[in-house]
């Protein structure tokens, strides 16, 4: 039996419920910044419904208070239910609850639970936090420990940032850090391959020059320039050097003279 749908501060009558039913209510501090939640449960210390994420795509942060519905079914009447629902974030499980009530055949039954904080992961949360978290400790937001809203720290690499902004996130300059694949450090604030600027899209920075490669290009290499490889004078796909076609041939859909 699934779970039904997150009902916000619905307003119902629980004697004039369409089916046997948990009404749920969950509260947590505002500051777990929940964006869902998964509810599965036992009747009678049997496995009965889910496990099922709530909403299916995160939308929105939950408020404390919220409620969802749990049809039954055809269960007997007074047996136990018990409610287990975790709080997520972003995916990572943030808080446990666990609640529970003896069902009554054709109602609604009222269940109220407190989702409490849990830290799976060590130092991958911390409630409350404005700057990051360490060990499950709060830590201000500095280039060593970078990060904003209670998220694990991020150690910003000194060859690609210059330092961590006011997001909490490693930048180099005014612009986001400087990727390993583009440049191969972060000088006065602009990220470099050498001597030169960051390299373009499709190439790569290898040894301080600007390079066409496999690993960079997905069409084919026109010396360092990264082509699409689609065209009679320039065809090849997977960082190859690029084939020009002969006038009888065309450019396959494989990208390959043919």
């Amino acid at each position: 039996m699934l779970v039904g749908a997150v009902l916000l501060g619905a307003c119902r009558d629980p004697a004039k419920a369409s089916g046997t039913a948990l009404y749920v209510t969950t509260e947590f501090d505002p500051s777990l910044l929940l964006t869902q939640v998964r509810v599965w449960g036992d009747v009678d210390g049997q496995p009965h419904f889910g496990p099922q994420v709530l909403p299916e795509k995160a939308q929105r942060l939950l408020n404390s208070g919220e409620t969802l519905r749990v049809l039954l079914g055809d269960v007997p009447n007074g047996v136990r239910a018990e409610v287990n629902v975790e709080g997520l974030r972003d995916g990572a499980v943030v808080a446990r609850g666990t609640g529970g009530a003896d069902i009554r055949d054709g109602y609604e039954v009222e269940v109220s639970l407190r989702l409490e904080p849990t830290t799976p992961d060590p130092g991958s949360f911390c409630v409350g936090c404005e700057g990051c978290c360490v060990q499950g400790q709060c830590t201000p937001s500095t280039f060593n420990t970078c990060g904003t809203g209670g998220i694990a720290c991020t150690a910003c690499d000194p060859n690609f940032a210059s330092h961590c902004d006011g997001r909490g996130f490693c930048a180099c300059g005014a612009s986001p850090a400087c990727s390993p694949r583009a440049a191969d450090r972060c000088l006065l604030g602009q990220c470099r391959c050498g001597n030169s600027p960051a390299c373009g899209p499709g190439q790569q920075c290898v040894n301080g020059q600007c390079l066409c490669s496999p690993e960079s290009c997905s069409g084919c290499c026109a010396g360092n320039f990264c082509d699409v490889g689609t065209t009679l004078d320039r065809c090849g796909r997977g960082g190859v050097a690029c084939q020009k076609c002969d006038r009888k041939q065309s450019c396959t859909a494989e990208a390959a003279c043919g």
